[in-house]
């Protein structure tokens, strides 16, 4: 059963905005000192303006592939986005992200397991894993800033793939014996920091096109997220038989395929990346510089998401982990709403707020609902098939449905009503979690793997509906010229929430004696299990409450920022202080 979500999108980045069917000129380009060729990283050329591939339209006309990109809409987001930013989000979002994490996610806790990790061992091993998507405001902020041999995203994106595909590629073939838990972790970080580096930099090219156009904001968040979720019903149809048959470690050996077809896009240059020049590249520093304050905020949370990995991987201590995230949510939570504008850090707090009380107790709810006869014989006993495939496949396709009823129904809500709404209807459906680890649902006749996948059902379809307003209030709340940086503080700074929140989760099973790791016998420690899922359920319905003042009153399809603002931190209370 899948823990209670926050409401707030995970990642970012930044975009060109789409000429004009009148020939305009991108607003994020510069295409007056740029050259006609440039050499590539890898030896070859590029294109060094917009891409070379010809529009999917033009090349199948009167096809069934091209009366499905009519029927399904994509054409026309095209003539509005462009061709190429959908290929390139396709190889980010739809096979690496949708696919590739959702084929090697599940196999993460039956690694850990064969391991003998306990549960809330298993979830300091988790957040540590996904601090690569904390990290995003500095990789941001470097992309921004240092661009390579002219370009600012490719060159990124191709480095940190690089080490993704080694890592994947060493969990599928080095033996357990050969790879400790901690190289393990490091190298499942360095897979997340391909799929968070991938994510910040394509999905950062939309982030100033929906500014431009915001009225076609939601069609697009669709395109990503429906595709993204297609992509993840495949993968999970497809894990479980595999994981049951041939083992934990072999779909690895098959993500290597979905993780590298980045490339192909990347040297196509999908991202239309115009090589810039060193004025260029200088005069884009300096009005980073300008901005210091976020580039401060960028180095806080480098340095916190540093020392929660190097404690995560080092310490064993629960508690220590715990506390440390507690440290750094504080002190990222007070320099951000001091430092940025008004309106983007209430934002920024509400959606921190609720992902850091969300305390997760995945690492035990995973051994309460596979341990075998042998280790619980009370326990619902799922097996790697039921519990990977089945109840993933069932997700997945209400999340298709989701995403689908959210642009139906829901897209022109106001933020705080479809939050509002969201949140409570998740908070009912999520004591579905407590009603089972409590086997209240035995007592009443209820058979486990039908309590679970009712609740699964309509968890995925509100779960969508909370989750999407998240991603679109962040791509509004990116001043103008610096959209990677803005879309990595704020995205970076929820995803650093995840971690805090898995760390507490942990404290919380440690106190509540609940740390399961696959033992013979260990009924026992699920006996307050039903309690840790209680917190988790309550304490982010309770950040409702600040809904009236923190998310701003209007539509979806509202520009939130005006268009030629360029100062994320204009009217801080920093800048108040100072006089200025």
């Amino acid at each position: 059963m899948k823990n209670r979500r926050s409401s707030s999108g995970g990642s970012g980045g930044d975009c060109e905005a789409p000429a004009k069917a009148e020939g305009a000129k991108s607003e994020g380009s510069s295409v007056e000192d740029s050259p006609e060729e440039a050499t590539y990283l890898l030896g070859g050329k590029v294109a060094a303006g917009p891409s070379t591939l010809a529009p999917p339209t033009q090349k199948v006309a009167g096809s069934v592939t091209g009366w499905f990109f009519d029927n399904t809409g994509i054409s026309q987001l095209a003539d509005q986005f462009g061709w190429p930013l959908l290929l390139m989000l396709f190889a980010s979002q739809h096979l690496m992200k949708g696919f590739a994490s959702s084929f090697t996610g599940p196999c993460v806790s039956f690694l850990y397991a064969s391991y003998k990790v306990s549960g809330p061992q298993m979830q300091i091993f988790g957040g540590v894993t996904q601090l690569p998507w904390a990290m995003k405001p500095v990789l941001g902020l470097v992309s921004d800033a240092l661009p390579i041999q002219g370009y600012h995203k490719a060159p990124y994106i191709l480095l940190a793939s690089g080490l993704g595909i080694f890592a994947c590629a060493a969990i599928g073939i080095v033996p357990q014996s050969h790879l400790n838990i901690n190289r393990l972790v490091v190298c499942l970080f360095m897979m997340q920091l391909q799929f968070s580096t991938c994510d910040l930099l394509t999905e950062a090219k939309y982030a100033e096109k929906m500014r431009s156009r915001p009225e076609h904001g939601p069609a697009l968040m669709t395109y990503v997220w429906f595709g993204l979720n297609a992509g993840g019903l495949l993968a999970t149809a497809m894990a479980g038989p595999i994981i049951d048959r041939w083992g934990v470690r072999i779909p690895f050996m098959i993500a290597l395929l979905p993780i590298s077809f980045i490339l192909v896009p990347l040297m196509q240059n999908c991202l239309e990346e115009r090589p810039k020049s060193r004025e260029q590249a200088a005069a884009d520093r300096a009005q980073l510089c300008k901005q210091r304050e976020a580039c401060i905020l960028c180095f806080l949370m480098f340095i916190g998401t540093v020392c929660l990995t190097i404690l995560g991987i080092c310490y064993e201590s629960v508690r220590l982990n715990a506390f440390a995230s507690i440290a750094v949510a504080l002190v990222m939570l007070v320099s951000f709403s001091v430092v940025l504008r008004p309106v983007i850090a209430k934002v920024n707090a509400f959606f921190l707020i609720q992902t850091s009380v969300g305390f997760s107790v995945g690492g035990a709810s995973f051994y309460f609902f596979t341990d075998g006869p042998q280790q619980y014989p009370e326990g619902p006993h799922f097996s790697k098939e039921f519990f990977i495939s089945v109840l993933g496949v069932v997700s997945s396709i209400c999340a298709l449905i989701g995403v689908y009823s959210y642009q139906r129904f829901a897209s022109t809500w106001t933020y705080r009503r479809l939050l509002l709404f969201s949140n409570l209807a998740l908070c009912v459906l999520s004591m579905a979690d407590v009603f089972v680890f409590m086997r209240l649902n035995v007592r009443f006749g209820i058979p486990d793997h039908l309590c679970v996948m009712g609740a699964s059902v309509l968890q995925s379809v509100i779960g969508q509906w909370m989750w999407m307003p998240g991603v679109v209030i962040l791509s509004q709340l990116c001043p103008q010229g610096m959209e990677a940086t803005m879309y990595a503080l704020l995205a970076g700074c929820h995803n650093l929430g995840n971690t805090i929140a898995s760390n507490c989760g942990a404290l919380a099973l440690e106190l509540l004696n609940c740390q399961p790791s696959g033992a013979d016998n260990e009924s026992a420690q699920f006996n307050n299990l039903w309690k840790g899922a209680l917190a988790s359920v309550v304490m982010p319905t309770l950040t409702l409450a600040l809904l009236p003042w923190m998310i701003p009153d209007a539509k979806q399809t509202d520009k939130i920022l005006d268009e030629n603002d360029r100062d994320a931190t204009e009217g801080s209370l920093l800048r108040r202080w100072r006089g200025e």
